[in-house]
């Protein structure tokens, strides 16, 4: 169903919130902005000044394994990054705490980046073993079999998230037995989702903010409902977001994602393969194999990317969509649902009407306004 309706008759409310959000909003956005631009700044500075050649001779004459050479390349590279960012993530929180959305002490947050950067460590070596591998043994398919094993890893790492990669990070603890948790359990029961537990994502100790979601695959399968949203909504609501949540499991859209994103990485990477074997590396006087040449086949991946992020996140807003018609349709609680949609958005400092052109390059879900006018109008 198609809602257009004109902004001054959206509730007041909504257009204040925006109005008074702006400054946050502004404030995040001007520093990925800048982020970007001291990305660009550097890559820039990095290839054309002869930097990058003079890295790779520093990597090759410190060890006798290409691999290894590999590793230093990058994981300097990715050091001095971190270094050289670091102000911009301190910016990002200072943003948090000055609008009371941030609740860690700065040493809970440091001890959450080195975790995260520890985690970024092993997941990135295990990356580059697999560009690795493929480079050096399959020869002009090489990226076919990348993307395979890249794709095989995902799904690994979506089972592991729940039992290994959230707890790192957050507590997970069983929601307590009650009416609310059977109806839950009831609900994935009716629809044949095979979970065993339902369990308090502890996001409380460390935001404001609030998030609810299905992880992990099998076996490993949990839900999990942010305590920041159980103890702030009523019951009911937080049904409603579970019914949301629900309606993915039950459209299998995890996997129809994975689908999706694989087909867009088989996409990239051969438009970069190409791109690369006729311009980049020649230019650049360089090879696939060496540390110089596989920096440059991601940086021209990053940038095909781009374009097919878009299709990448039509789709998302198109299964979010269909998510909503499910708890309205097939469980009835779309009111609920857009209540709780607009407790969220007012929670978590969001826009209910970004501008269309950010809400179609950016977001992965359809932008509020028209999720909970959508929802009221059944």
């Amino acid at each position: 169903m198609s809602i257009v309706l004109d902004f001054a008759s959206y509730p007041t409310q909504w257009v204040d919130h925006d109005k008074t959000m702006k400054p946050y909003v502004w404030s995040h956005r001007v520093i990925d902005w800048a982020r970007q631009l001291c990305m660009l700044i550097i890559l820039v500075f990095f290839l054309f000044g002869g930097h990058a050649a003079r890295l790779e001779n520093w990597a090759f004459n410190h060890t006798g394994s290409l691999f290894i050479a590999w590793l230093l390349f990058f994981g300097s590279f990715a050091l001095v990054l971190k270094v050289l960012f670091f102000p911009f993530d301190i910016a990002s929180e200072i943003i948090e705490k000055r609008f009371h959305l941030s609740k860690q002490s700065w040493p809970s947050w440091l001890w959450d980046k080195a975790k995260a950067l520890m985690v970024g460590g092993v997941i990135g070596v295990l990356v580059f073993a697999i560009l690795y591998l493929s480079v050096r043994n399959f020869g002009d398919y090489w990226w076919a079999v990348c993307c395979t094993l890249l794709v095989l890893v995902s799904v690994v790492l979506a089972q592991l998230t729940p039992v290994l990669l959230i707890p790192i990070f957050y507590k997970l603890v069983p929601m307590e037995t009650g009416p609310l948790k059977e109806r839950l359990l009831d609900l994935c029961k009716r629809f044949g989702i095979a979970v065993k537990e339902v369990y308090h994502l502890g996001l409380g100790e460390k935001t404001e903010k609030g998030n609810a979601a299905f992880a992990g695959l099998g076996r490993t399968k949990r839900i999990l409902i942010g305590d920041t949203i159980y103890k702030k909504f009523t019951a009911e609501e937080v049904e409603a977001v579970f019914a949301h949540e629900l309606g993915h499991q039950v459209h299998n859209d995890l996997w129809k994602g994975i689908f999706v994103n694989t087909v867009l990485m088989f996409v990239g990477f051969f438009v970069t393969e190409w791109l690369c074997g006729q311009y980049i590396l020649s230019y650049f006087n360089t090879l696939l194999d060496h540390p110089m040449g596989i920096f440059l086949f991601l940086i021209v991946l990053s940038i095909v990317q781009m374009p097919l992020g878009v299709f990448g996140l039509a789709y998302t807003r198109h299964s979010e969509k269909a998510a909503d018609h499910f708890a309205t349709k097939k469980i009835g609680m779309g009111g609920q649902l857009a209540n709780a949609l607009e407790k969220l958005t007012l929670q978590n400092y969001g826009l209910f009407r970004p501008h269309p052109f950010i809400e179609f390059f950016t977001y992965s879900h359809p932008a509020p306004w028209r999720r909970i006018l959508g929802l009221r109008a059944g």
